[in-house]
């Protein structure tokens, strides 16, 4: 299968389920965005964290450099993001994070790992573990206008990640048992946030569709020229390098409509972004990838 029908095979499933939550807004009961928001972030998330990284094998190196690497990356995007943001007058706590987290998960995982194979797959996961807790903790932040030292320990994802690092770092496994139901509660972030999506692209209105386009042209472009940028920087190659770039050209993160939707931010233009900038990626993403393989 060539690149542009693993693009559809991925991105085609993300679709169908948003459109289930667009049918359920037209036809269906109300749809409890906060129950929602509450299951994924406290227990669907922090069990895919889970899930992921204790059953991947990540050495050091591996996790340093893509985290090192992510964090110049998502530093950078937050700082022109910003400058995007705030010179059209815009709110810095909707826009902002959908110009600075991308789908590196379960969009970018699949992607890595037919374009880089196993080694292509443990360096995304390694992206995609650190914008996970960073999306959590300063994306939310941003979202909610602030959020204090105390909160932040207290989240799930932060204990999950707890988890993580104290059973690699003694290498003891959880038991069998519990990390089964670890797995299936996993299963339900992703669904679950693209049906809030679709749900509240029913009430997207055709005025915004012009900024979404935007958006989406800064998020995926963008994105593509830090991650070469910082991949120079960096003086990386090969496998590194396409992973670096491929995850920074990625589009924007469905995670970051569930924080604008909880904290009253425009949770429609937000949604628009984010499906957008991911129709736009299929025809992208093959052009950024064969410029780095």
């Amino acid at each position: 299968m060539g690149l542009i029908g693993i693009l559809i095979d991925v991105v085609g499933p993300v679709l169908i389920i948003a459109l289930l939550g667009y049918v359920w807004a037209k036809r269906g009961p109300k749809f409890e965005a906060a129950f929602v928001t509450v299951l994924v972030n406290n227990y669907g998330t922090p069990a895919l964290v889970l899930d992921s990284l204790l059953n991947t094998k990540l050495d050091p190196s591996t996790l340093g450099v893509m985290a090192f690497g992510a964090l110049i990356a998502m530093g950078t995007a937050m700082a022109l993001g910003w400058v995007f943001v705030r010179a059209q007058g815009l709110s810095v706590s909707t826009y902002l994070p959908a110009l600075v987290w991308s789908n590196g998960g379960n969009m970018g995982l699949p992607l890595m790992l037919f374009a880089f194979g196993e080694r292509g797959l443990a360096l995304a996961i390694a992206w995609f573990a650190f914008s996970a807790i960073t999306n959590y903790t300063i994306g939310q932040a941003i979202a909610a206008r602030g959020l204090s030292l105390r909160e932040i320990v207290r989240m799930p994802i932060m204990w999950a990640l707890a988890i993580v690092v104290v059973s690699h770092g003694v290498g003891v496994r959880p038991p069998e048992m519990a990390m089964r139901a670890v797995h299936l509660m996993a299963g339900l972030s992703v669904p679950l946030m693209l049906m809030s999506l679709g749900y509240s692209l029913a009430k997207l209105k055709i005025g915004a569709l012009p900024r979404s386009l935007m958006f989406s042209c800064a998020r995926l472009f963008g994105g593509f020229a830090i991650g070469w940028g910082v991949a120079t920087l960096l003086g990386l190659q090969g496998v590194e390098r396409g992973v670096l770039v491929t995850q920074s050209a990625m589009p924007s993160a469905v995670l970051n409509y569930l924080f604008a939707s909880r904290y009253g931010n425009q949770a429609e233009d937000v949604a628009g972004i984010v499906v957008m900038s991911t129709l736009m990626s299929v025809a992208l993403l093959p052009i950024f990838l064969m410029t780095v393989m």
